[in-house]
């Protein structure tokens, strides 16, 4: 069954019929009714005839508060010209000589063009206002004539974001701030405005005291601090904000107020980050100080930026550091471990074994008439050919198993906590699964690859050199015996 197409209502000022077309994909609902009946009623749209007002003032007038898309029906060139003087894009007119066959899609334009105005206030990844919206808003209070309540606004930047970002992802840090956003709309209902103003930043612009803001801000701060960001089903992150809080009223420009609430801002993250700071509070430190407020900010955003600065540089030589080890650790061919960490992770293995009475069984595979291959096919086929190799062995063991090259074609598997047996079983698995890849060289001809592989578990050796002679021996029995077999 299809489903029903909601309805648009459209309230219908004019003296005129309603219009008899239909030719639209929305379904229009009209309502005839009285200009002054418009605020009583509730409408998606609105057609009003400039003839139904006294003069353009008085339309004026009507149309800047009934806040709807709205059609102006007009008769002359002079009425449009007087109505497209103050008109709002997005809303349109249509001449009366022209509604049977435009004002369909008109009403259609008018929709349209609102319900992205809408979405161009909002930002994108928090679905509340953005930067534009906010800051109109803000606008608006400070330009006003009228007598305004107390409104305090509140600022907030979350505390090492970047810092996030760089070790979690960016898509960790943009779930992040969909997280907050829906927890500053949550507890901020009765504001009058929430928004995201940019990057790691939100603003809100509570009716209240600066006192009320500020103990509102900590509310807000305690909620982000305790808050669960869920990495995955198992592990999760705490993030904390710093705030800074100042009354709007008394502020001669937008700029002016943007200054002061970074200072605040700066000075929460100075004091330690997780902080509220009010202007109050700011005036308060940088008389203390017997510093200029301007000064006293400088200092501030110096030594945040230089806090963030060092941070940068220490994960950056960390994972600098990673990267060199990981490069020291892996064969640079294969990306399995090598020699060197073999040697080294094999002896602690040995004594991880005697010290909590475990088993270990270790595995040498050596690749069957591997000259050959470079032989027939070239050296960029037979290194091919040993990554291959590699990745089979990795596939086909478990989780906790350690793969290595120990040589040219010859690779070492460490199995801690494992007896003879359960090596075997696994070792059988890999010959199997190598016998069965088929490898294609660079000229196109294809062939497969097989492994001799010796078996052997630690018995009463002290260190590794008596433990890889063992398994050397029985991998040069398995070539004795005929390649392509394992023996232990």
């Amino acid at each position: 069954m299809n489903q029903q197409v909601k309805s648009i209502r459209v309230a219908w000022c004019s003296l005129l019929d309603l219009p008899r077309s239909k030719i639209t994909h929305l379904n229009f609902e009209w309502i005839k009714i009285d200009i002054t009946d418009l605020s009583e009623i509730n409408v998606d749209v609105v057609v009003l005839d400039i003839k139904t007002c006294e003069n353009s003032e008085k339309a004026k007038h009507i149309y800047n508060n009934i806040h709807l898309p709205t059609v102006f029906i007009v008769d002359t060139i002079e009425q449009e010209s007087a109505v497209l003087c103050w008109l709002e894009a997005g809303d349109e007119t249509c001449q009366y000589d022209a509604i049977e066959q435009q004002i369909v899609l008109r009403l259609q334009r008018s929709i349209w063009h609102n319900q992205q105005k809408h979405l161009f206030n909002l930002d994108k990844l928090t679905g509340i206002a953005n930067f534009r919206k906010f800051n109109d808003y803000v606008i608006q209070l400070l330009t006003s004539n009228e007598e305004v309540e107390p409104i305090s606004l509140i600022y907030l930047d979350i505390d090492r974001f970047k810092f996030i970002n760089d070790s979690h992802g960016h898509t960790v840090g943009d779930y992040i701030l969909q997280e907050i956003g829906q927890i500053l709309q949550k507890y901020s209902l009765g504001a009058g405005i929430v928004a995201r103003t940019g990057g790691d930043k939100f603003a809100i612009c509570l009716r209240g005291s600066i006192e009320q803001g500020k103990a509102f801000a900590e509310f807000l701060r305690n909620q982000i601090q305790t808050h669960q960001f869920q990495l995955d089903a198992i592990s999760c992150i705490h993030v904390t904000a710093s705030f800074g809080v100042v009354a709007m009223p008394g502020h001669s420009s937008v700029e002016q107020l943007w200054q002061e609430i970074n200072q605040c801002v700066y000075a929460a993250k100075q004091k330690g980050r997780n902080q509220v700071v009010t202007s109050e509070e700011f005036d308060a430190i940088a008389n203390a100080s017997g510093q200029d407020k301007l000064i006293t900010d400088f200092e501030h955003r110096i030594r945040v930026t230089a806090e963030r600065m060092i941070n940068e540089m220490v994960l950056k030589a960390s994972r600098l550091a990673n990267k060199y080890r990981t490069e020291a650790e892996h064969d640079g061919l294969t990306e399995v471990f090598n020699r060197r960490y073999l040697d080294r992770l094999l002896s602690r293995e040995i004594e991880k074994c005697y010290k909590h009475k475990q088993k270990l069984t270790i595995l040498l595979l050596d690749l069957d008439h591997f000259g050959e291959v470079n032989r027939t096919y070239g050296f960029p086929t037979g290194d091919q050919a040993l990554r291959t190799a590699a990745q089979i062995f990795q596939t086909n063991v478990r989780a906790g198993d350690w793969v290595a090259r120990y040589g040219g074609e010859e690779f070492c598997i460490v199995m801690s906590n494992t007896d003879l047996q359960t090596g075997c079983q696994i070792a059988e698995r890999i010959r199997q699964a190598l016998s069965q890849q088929i490898v294609t060289a660079y000229n196109g001809q294809q062939f497969r690859l097989t492994t001799s592989i010796g078996v052997v578990e630690l018995i009463d050796e002290k260190n590794l050199v008596s433990l890889l002679q063992r398994v050397s021996d029985q991998v040069r029995k398995a070539k004795t015996n005929g390649r392509n077999q394992i023996c232990f």
